[in-house]
């Protein structure tokens, strides 16, 4: 009788492992992230250093072009994704500029506008899947949104200490000169910080703003000795739209 027993259980043991083993696989795919990116920025905006953005519910109060007291945070993200993926779609050396302004009101987004410019190099399926992952690392009510197409350098130059991106069409640029810290031997940088809804990030490399600027789409900004900073981030989640496959 233990023999038959031992005969009968055998089976059903093994069955039972093996749906374990699909349910788990299954589930592990099911759980498994749509896109998953590691992404550098060299970055600048019109802010003093460090943005105060980051620790404020509104833009910075500036005087604008006519003297005029006015909220406003004029920037350039410029993004190199170092590896990445959207469903079956490799990101790896994609490169966009979002020239920016958060505008007066974080809450409604008045006064706000992105012009989102992809390097001619990236493919209509990677434009897709970077267009919903923007979305959602940045999401913002833009009050007025554009994109384009333009080639563009992008150049971090760590014996220098200058970082450098340009539009071809000498329309944007931005370059960042490393701020030296007490000690010469470690760079400063801040780290416990959120950058927007990116899961984590290498910490804020304190590069200041020497020239930043940016004219488009009926946009034009400049500015000098403002607010800069490198950073390399990781970000993933789940397709919104039916992006590329």
């Amino acid at each position: 009788m233990r023999l038959m027993s031992r005969i009968v259980l055998f089976p059903l043991l093994v069955i039972a492992v093996a749906l374990l083993y699909v349910s788990s696989a299954a589930e592990e795919k099911s759980a498994k992230p749509d896109f998953d990116m590691t992404a550098s920025y060299i970055e600048a905006c019109s802010c003093d250093m460090f943005c105060p953005c980051y620790f404020n519910t509104h833009s910075t109060q500036h005087m604008d072009e006519q003297h005029m007291d006015a909220h406003f945070c004029r920037a350039n993200l410029v993004l190199k994704v170092d590896k990445g993926h959207y469903k079956n779609t490799q990101l790896d050396g994609a490169k966009v500029w979002i020239a920016t302004d958060l505008g007066s009101e974080w809450s409604t987004g008045k006064d706000s506008w992105a012009v989102v410019n992809f390097a001619p190099s990236v493919s209509a399926d990677q434009k897709a899947a970077l267009g919903d992952i923007i979305g959602q690392l940045y999401p913002f009510k833009w009050e007025k949104f554009d994109v384009d197409t333009q080639d563009f350098s992008w150049t971090v130059d760590e014996k220098t200490g200058i970082a450098h991106a340009k539009l071809n069409s000498g329309r944007g640029e931005v370059i960042l000169e490393r701020v030296k810290g007490d000690n010469a031997h470690h760079e400063v940088v801040m780290h416990n910080l959120t950058y927007w809804k990116a899961q984590s990030n290498d910490g804020f490399r304190m590069w200041k703003n020497t020239h930043e600027a940016f004219e488009g789409a009926g946009h034009k900004f400049a500015y000098e000795g403002t607010n800069g900073f490198l950073i390399t981030i990781h970000f993933s989640g789940n397709a919104k739209t039916a992006s590329a496959d």
